[in-house]
């Protein structure tokens, strides 16, 4: 008995998952540099007053928060401009790019076609990876750090609830159904054949 098209469409997605997870991995270095300067663009350029770099290390996005100590403590006396630096793992944002690329490579097209695709879909999904490490950082500085950095950024309460919204999309939702949606809108034709098998399988 024939396999439909669509179980042959996901078998094909799920043996190239593996290759392509592997050598994300391993390129993960050289695939968050454009990331690490999308961010630093976005970030400094919103808050120069309180974020003063954006740098990357590794596959880690670093970013150094400037602040006026209010409180104070021991090691930081009130008035003092204080330095927090953390890491963020842009990883955790970046699985949409091989998941797209082999969506990309199971579906039938021309070569040329493939790579225009692929290419369009990957600068498309740099953005997608840079709106989660964005929202990861604000929301480490603003709901996580304590009061006074909050007061640096002078957020209302109403910011600071779509900073975690913003945080959950980015985090939960965007990197899985991102590449799916590009996905659709360049394979559509292709879509048409699946969808009466998908169709028949109810």
């Amino acid at each position: 008995m024939s396999r439909s098209p669509v179980t042959l469409f996901f078998v094909k997605v799920l043996l190239w998952m593996p290759v392509i997870f592997a050598a994300w991995y391993f390129m993960a270095i050289v695939a968050t540099w454009p990331v690490t300067y999308l961010v630093k663009f976005a970030l400094t350029g919103l808050f120069p007053e309180a974020i003063s770099d954006i740098s990357q290390s590794g596959y880690q996005i670093e970013t150094a928060v400037f602040y006026t100590a209010q409180a104070g403590n021991a090691a930081v006396p009130p008035g003092m401009v204080a330095e927090l630096v953390f890491d963020v793992n842009a990883l955790s944002y970046g699985y949409c790019v091989p998941l797209y690329t082999a969506l990309v490579l199971a579906s039938p097209s021309e070569e040329g076609e493939m790579w225009f695709r692929w290419i369009v879909g990957l600068i498309i999904l740099q953005f997608t990876q840079a709106w989660g490490v964005s929202f990861d950082i604000l929301k480490t500085i603003l709901l996580s750090s304590g009061p006074e950095l909050t007061q640096a950024l002078a957020f209302e309460q109403w910011q600071l609830e779509a900073v975690a919204l913003g945080y959950q999309l980015g985090y939960l939702v965007i990197p899985a159904v991102a590449p799916v949606i590009i996905w659709i809108a360049f394979h559509s034709n292709y879509l048409k054949t699946l969808a009466p098998s998908l169709a028949a399988q109810r």
